[in-house]
């Protein structure tokens, strides 16, 4: 049986799993397992033994529907149920709880693709206001590129809305706004900082975003558009000598 694993391609047989789980000692099985030989393991011990994929890179019921296809007996214990009960009647702590330890009941994987376009660069006016290139009236993604400092590092801010032209209209007028849009205003002295002290400012946007299995991700669901920023935000996060002012709340305090 053949099988791909994140770009992996893997040749499995009865056989060869036999093998190699000659010697080996099978650990204690929490929720999913597999009988071989006579003996249950669980079953992601039982692939990353055969395969040397670390377990960090497949969910337990994916190991489950491999091993099944190959003729092998798997199944759930029921006493992980029980160990759990077990613990509450103690009186331990809920918060202590293992989150490894519950059932896995449904896997979840998310893909998004989508293509930044130049829409032009951001300016100052006689007046020391923002100046936006034109922009279409319609929901999409955004992001001011700030460009390389001195030392290397990129600025980015990357955003979402639901018209595109309206936003940058809030972000022209965030000096002068007395709503609360403290992040209009935050970006909005970002931005006048940096184009004063002769900085140049990009503005890009995407407004077609697939997903899944090349659906279009519907753009005017704010779920939608924030499933987008949220990868554009964390893949910005994690590139080098890259400063991203989007503010993580769950880190802001720490």
């Amino acid at each position: 049986m053949e099988f791909r694993l994140k770009g992996d391609v893997f040749e499995l047989t009865p056989a060869l799993v036999r093998e190699r789980l000659l010697g080996q000692i099978p650990q204690e099985v929490r929720t999913h397992w597999v009988e071989v030989n006579g003996v249950r393991w669980p079953v992601k011990q039982v692939i990353h033994l055969v395969t040397g994929a670390t377990k960090d890179r497949f969910q337990s019921q994916s190991a489950s529907g491999w091993l099944r296809r190959l003729g092998f007996s798997v199944g759930l214990d029921s006493g992980t149920g029980d160990r759990v009960r077990s613990r509450e009647s103690a009186g331990l702590d809920k918060a202590a709880l293992e989150a490894s330890e519950l059932p896995e009941i449904e896997t979840v994987e998310v893909h998004v693709q989508f293509c930044w376009r130049l829409a032009g660069s951001v300016t100052l006016d006689s007046e020391g206001v923002p100046q936006f290139p034109t922009l279409p009236q319609v929901p999409g993604l955004y992001r001011f590129d700030f460009g390389l400092a001195p030392d290397g590092v990129r600025t980015v801010y990357i955003g979402e809305s639901k018209n595109l032209a309206r936003r940058a209209s809030n972000y022209r007028n965030a000096r002068t706004d007395r709503s609360r849009q403290r992040t209009s205003r935050r970006v909005h002295k970002e931005v006048v900082a940096h184009l004063a002290s002769k900085g140049s400012i990009e503005f890009v946007i995407a407004t077609s975003v697939v997903w899944g299995g090349g659906d279009e991700l519907d753009l005017r669901r704010t779920s939608g558009r924030r499933l987008a920023e949220n990868a554009a935000v964390a893949l910005a996060q994690v590139k080098p000598a890259t400063r991203v002012l989007n503010i993580d709340i769950d880190l802001a305090g720490l």
